[in-house]
């Protein structure tokens, strides 16, 4: 009765001892928890909620092969001039639909498309003559509002600049629905003039092109374009490019990158300066969710040129290569972005990084959150966090890292306002966590290392000053040798560490708890046993120190398994 007093008296006490560390750090749990939930349900959405429904009450159809028209549709007559009427018509009417039946039509001139109109195709291909110095497919003309375009097989065969569909200045309320995009030198999508706002993007299949949606600088206001789901195939370029570097927040805005499968794969491409899934430079309030990328010859996600507000979720990355080899060939990549969520996505074998946040002189990542990722079998390591001065603000939390090359997490640089929580890193090539320098500013507690091979935590030659790590914990599966196991190795205790140590050892039905009040200097331990529980012949025995770091071992009388639990709730000092 006295021991399970004993056992009871110090476990309130212990539970009391986490109230107060949990009420102290609530910011930092709160804030993860909320992100957390969040990401979970933006990833849980119907990615059908991002898109609208286009038009499709029209008074009027005009078959560019019937007698008024003429289109000849077999591939060798130049089919410009009777489509181009067919849609001067229907502007003249006020809007209806285009049709263009079963056919190949070719043509050497931009098409103009107008007002409430719908170009809609049924197995029809309009091929673009490499001719005449206009370089488009479709042209959306400027000011024109209420476009349809669907069910098309839209092929520039133009030799450089080749566009698919290009849209002009001030144009609105934009589908792009259902076609079929070729041309090995060409943009298939093309937005690149001011006042455009309100394009969708859907249910589309690029096949090598230069760039599937493009929105560049010159779309310097470009509000609202979702991009969803649509194949990107053997992308030479990128298949989505943002591109809006300039002045922050006074670029392009309020992009949806949903649902899509992504392909930019090594040796089609050979530009030194794209093969990605998805570039981002510069634009603001950018979702990425659900996609799938496989194989992109760069990175699947790049981030720069002060891109803000950036939500990054649920979304399969398998495969980033090494075209061209810049050491930064990483699943997703930031160089110079603020206010970024990466949150629950699985990303696996990059020939770097599974995520990189990377720094220049004037460039870097701030307010950052990565949680709820699985990062597995990468090249160089899991998660690379680097910052050069300043606030930088990065939670790193509740990811699984497994089974990398290097090191699980890697902190480089001079990172200030780290939160570190309640990660499991294990099985891999270099340290769990490798802290290159120290920081301020850190928050380090919950992480569970284990298997990884260079041990559980590495420091750089640049480490100086002690930085504090809280709540450890060690969960092993080990045989019996006669009647005990090997030392195990728990986790470090660094130069000093104060707290409450929980050790259990479990094999069938026994087990042995025990509970101690723990004291480490850096040279002496002194542990004294607070409580203890036991049922059945195993005993887990008392911990020792080798060098910095907690052994622990257990003893039974049966053959078997055991397993040992260690949990570390307390302060300890990484130096």
């Amino acid at each position: 009765m006295g021991k399970r007093q004993s056992i009871g008296f110090v476990l309130l006490w212990l539970v009391f001892l986490l109230a107060m560390t949990a009420a102290s750090n609530s910011g930092v749990t709160e804030a993860t928890d909320r992100y957390n939930t969040l990401n979970s349900k933006l990833a849980a959405a119907a990615v059908s909620s991002y898109q609208t429904s286009a038009p499709n009450n029209y008074s009027v159809t005009l078959n560019v092969k019937s007698s008024s028209f003429k289109a000849v549709g077999d591939g060798k007559t130049d089919d410009t001039a009777a489509i181009q009427k067919a849609m001067n018509k229907a502007k003249s009417l006020g809007g209806g639909v285009v049709y263009l039946p079963e056919g190949t039509y070719k043509t050497s001139n931009n098409i103009y498309v107008y007002s409430d109109t719908k170009v809609l195709g049924d197995r029809a291909r309009i091929v673009r003559s490499n001719v005449n110095k206009d370089n488009a497919v479709l042209v959306i003309s400027a000011s024109q509002q209420d476009v349809v375009v669907e069910g098309l097989i839209l092929s520039n065969t133009k030799t450089s600049n080749g566009i698919g569909i290009d849209l002009h200045a001030n144009v609105k309320n934009v589908w792009i629905t259902n076609n079929l995009f070729t041309g090995i030198r060409s943009q298939a999508i093309n937005i690149n003039s001011v006042g455009i706002k309100h394009v969708q993007v859907s249910g589309n299949h690029f096949e090598k092109v230069t760039y599937g949606v493009l929105t560049n600088n010159g779309a310097k206001d470009v509000t609202d374009v979702r991009v969803v789901n649509n194949q990107f195939i053997d992308i030479y370029g990128d298949a989505i490019e943002l591109n809006h570097s300039g002045v922050a927040y006074q670029s392009g805005s309020q992009f949806v990158i949903a649902n899509n499968y992504i392909s930019v794969p090594k040796g089609v491409g050979k530009s030194a300066n794209s093969g990605f899934g998805v570039g981002i430079s510069g634009a603001t309030n950018v979702t990425i969710i659900g996609n799938v990328f496989e194989k992109a010859r760069y990175e699947a996600i790049h981030i720069e040129d002060e891109a803000k507000h950036i939500t990054i979720v649920g979304n399969i990355i398998n495969g980033v290569q090494n075209d061209p080899d810049t050491g930064l060939n990483s699943g997703i990549y930031v160089i110079d972005g603020d206010y970024i969520t990466i949150a629950d996505n699985s990303i696996y074998r990059a020939h770097d990084f599974g995520i990189q946040l990377e720094y220049a002189i004037d460039k870097q990542a701030t307010n950052v959150v990565i949680t709820g990722n699985t990062v597995t079998d990468n090249s160089s390591g899991g998660i690379r966090v680097a910052s050069y001065s300043g606030e930088s603000n990065i939670i790193v939390s509740h990811n699984i890292v497994t089974r990398n090359k290097g090191d699980g997490i890697r902190i480089d640089g001079e990172v200030r306002n780290l939160k570190l929580t309640d990660n499991i890193v294990s099985d891999n090539t270099g340290y769990g966590l490798f802290l290159r320098r120290s920081g301020l500013g850190w928050y380090i507690s919950g992480n569970s290392f284990y298997g990884n091979k260079s041990g559980d935590i590495g420091y750089g030659a640049e480490y100086k000053y002690p930085v504090p790590i809280r709540n450890q914990n060690k969960v092993a599966i080990v045989d019996l040798k006669d009647t005990k196991t090997d030392w195990i190795n728990a986790f470090s205790l660094g130069s000093s560490s104060e707290g409450i140590l929980y050790a259990t050892a479990k094999q069938g039905t026994s087990y042995s708890t025990k509970l101690y009040k723990l004291s480490w200097n850096g040279s002496k331990l002194t542990i004294a046993q607070a409580a203890h529980d036991r049922s059945g012949t195993i005993e887990v025995l008392e911990p020792r120190m080798n060098g910095r770091t907690l052994q622990v071992q257990a003893t039974s009388a049966t053959a078997g398994k055991i397993a040992i639990d260690i949990q570390f709730e307390g302060l300890t000092l990484l130096k």
